[in-house]
């Protein structure tokens, strides 16, 4: 089908041509990422009414003790989970903005935590410094994920573990809504001549027209990622499936087993 190569290889094919960087600070200054709340208690039960099984996934409880960075800590929803469990939690993020509202997050809630300003491709870090990393839905909207997971690696110490949540290529969301839907019934796919274009247009909530970087990635293409930053003993994981993921199953009970959900869960371990 015409338009449907990986935004990686195909539609950004010329991504360096384009401050995506740039676009992703626009975007979330103006609309910054998660639930639509004004205060830290409130987003948390918005993330964990959208997605019970991130606790599980990001494992905030055995984080207790350890120092962990969330690479991309948009308003400090996971940052203020981990301190919360007992984590020395450190946020970077690459908008200005979120910096500033995570750290409001923090003292709202009276947790302790570090956050900095820095770009998840040229994390300000020195080796070996973390126990954990997380990054939880950011990669997929950086240019170089791979420089993005070199770094990761490089900043976790021997045995450390990271945890990289991105968008599924194979998940319904993705060929029903967008493709099926948008793409092809709605012309997106011609209109933006491509899926690139598609997912840039219609994935993420913005009140100012923006047009981030969207890619998605399969299991096989973020197990080669992960490998080839150097990361050993590789897990994929899939998000469940919510009927809310598509415009032909919103009416579908909240509890229907259907896979195929719109996150990868990807983990991987360094070397000790």
């Amino acid at each position: 089908m015409v338009g449907l190569e990986h935004p990686q290889t195909a539609d950004y094919g010329a991504v360096m041509a384009v401050d995506w960087k740039q676009r992703a600070v626009e975007q979330w200054t103006a609309d910054p990422c998660g639930p639509l709340a004004t205060d830290a208690e409130g987003l948390l039960r918005g993330r964990r009414e959208y997605a019970p099984w991130m606790p599980s996934a990001l494992d905030y409880a055995g984080a207790q003790g350890l120092d962990v960075l969330d690479v991309g800590c948009g308003q400090g929803i996971d940052l203020c989970e981990y301190a919360r469990a007992g984590a020395h939690a450190t946020g970077v993020d690459l908008t200005p903005r979120h910096v500033e509202l995570a750290r409001t997050h923090l003292a709202e809630l009276g947790l302790e935590g570090t956050v900095l300003q820095g770009d998840a491709e040229h994390l300000p870090f020195e080796d070996a410094s973390f126990d954990r990393v997380s990054s939880n839905g950011v990669l997929h909207h950086t240019p170089n994920i791979e420089a993005a997971l070199r770094e990761i690696h490089r900043v976790l110490r021997p045995g450390g573990l990271a945890t990289v949540i991105v968008y599924n290529r194979d998940s319904f969301h993705f060929w029903v809504h967008q493709v099926a839907f948008r793409g092809v019934l709605h012309g997106g796919l011609v209109r933006e001549r491509g899926i690139g274009g598609v997912l840039s247009t219609g994935v993420e909530r913005t009140s100012i027209g923006a047009r981030p970087l969207v890619r998605v990635y399969s299991r096989r293409q973020m197990r080669a990622l992960l490998s080839g930053a150097g990361f050993e003993r590789i897990e994929i994981d899939v998000s469940p499936f919510r009927p809310s993921d598509t415009v032909l199953t919103r009416r579908l009970p909240a509890r229907v087993p259907l896979g195929h959900g719109w996150y990868l869960i990807a983990r991987g371990s360094k070397r000790k």
